[in-house]
């Protein structure tokens, strides 16, 4: 069990097949290190300076890249990482079907961000300016007209509330854009972690129903499977009630905004951290063929082995034991399916772990 989000790493989208599921993290002493679970079919994780990953392993292009990205980073968080993958994946070294789905990604946030942005503003106008824009809509907003009136409006609210005319517009400029990774619960306007957050709960529905004309080891392994992005869907819920909550209290919001948008960053971040890891092994849920049950089970079977186990310093009491079950088990399920890593592994690879290992005793 890992003991904070910290000690249990960054997911790292790699695309070398023995660097699947792979994290990074700082160690106790500082240095950035590589998690790499069950490695050739071994239980348990290895772990090895990043720096050396190039010396032992054989990357692709794409991987390559991602790694000369990676050793300059100061500090790792999973929205560091995941930008840093998304300018490599764009580039087209990693293929195709990877640059597209990230030039997909990047087109769709940003549409969500700028209508978020434009809906936070409306949002703000509808509850601050008072019954002189209440006929307003949101379109109006894109007019020289309209942003003539909301603003006068919300100056009209900074006056009342004693505070500086631009400092109600800056403000809610930086609140639209630091909130931009959850966005808001309106169709269209929604963040990636927002919609990573429902993305699991469909993901625990679907495997539900799927689970139900199954045998008995794979019902199992599918329940734990459930559970576990019910759990941790749970935990991501409550963060973005938080987020969520100070959208109706815009004005108590912006009074103090110094104040709140630390604790704005400190529920982000937090939310980046609890799903960490999931997207991956919803993407390969949602490509399972329909017809072929028993690759199906392989991307189940592969789905449990891997799927992110929340920390010590996140949980409940209640909710330790549950956790330690999911981890155990997976430890067991992983004794085969690691195996599928180990032909990538040739003698030559062998012996360069074996001397590190040495090395590092």
């Amino acid at each position: 069990m890992p003991e904070s989000f910290s000690s249990r790493g960054v997911r790292t989208p790699f695309t070398t097949k023995t660097l699947r599921y792979a994290r990074v993290l700082t160690g106790r002493s500082g240095r950035t290190l590589i998690s790499l679970p069950g490695l050739s079919g071994g239980l348990g994780t290895y772990e090895m300076p990043l720096e050396t990953l190039r010396e032992v392993f054989d990357l692709s292009v794409h991987d390559r890249m991602l790694f000369d990205r990676l050793i300059t980073l100061e500090k790792l968080s999973p929205e560091l990482v995941r930008e840093n993958a998304r300018a490599v994946a764009v580039t087209g070294v990693g293929g195709v079907a990877l640059a597209k789905a990230g030039i997909t990604g990047q087109n769709e946030e940003k549409s969500a961000r700028e209508l978020g942005q434009l809906t936070l503003l409306y949002q703000a106008l509808r509850q601050l300016g008072g019954a002189d824009v209440q006929d307003m809509k949101r379109e109006d907003l894109l007019t020289s007209d309209g942003q003539v009136r909301a603003r006068k409006a919300l100056n009209r609210f900074a006056s009342a509330a004693k505070v500086a005319n631009d400092s109600i517009i800056n403000s809610l400029g930086e609140w639209s854009v630091q909130s931009a990774p959850v966005g808001l619960a309106i169709e269209g306007c929604e963040g990636p972690l927002r919609l990573l957050t429902f993305g699991l709960q469909k993901l625990s529905s679907e495997i539900e129903e799927w689970s139900i004309s199954e045998q008995a080891d794979f019902r199992f392994m599918a329940t734990r499977v459930i559970n576990s992005a019910s759990a941790t869907n749970e935990h991501a819920m409550r963060l973005l009630r938080k987020v969520d909550l100070w959208n109706g209290e815009l004005g108590k919001v912006l009074k103090a905004w110094s104040r709140a948008k630390d604790d704005l960053q400190k529920h982000i971040d937090r939310l980046w951290w609890v799903l960490d890891g999931w997207q991956e092994l919803i993407d390969l849920w949602r490509t399972r063929p329909m017809q072929d049950r028993v690759r199906q089970r392989e991307i189940v079977e592969e789905i449990a082995s891997f799927a992110p186990v929340l920390p010590v310093e996140e949980l409940e009491q209640i909710e330790y034991e549950f956790w330690v079950d999911v981890r155990v088990n997976q430890m067991l399920w992983a004794s085969e399916l690691r195996k599928l890593g180990s032909g990538e592994i040739d003698a030559d690879m062998v012996d360069r772990l074996e001397r590190f290992r040495r090395q590092s005793a």
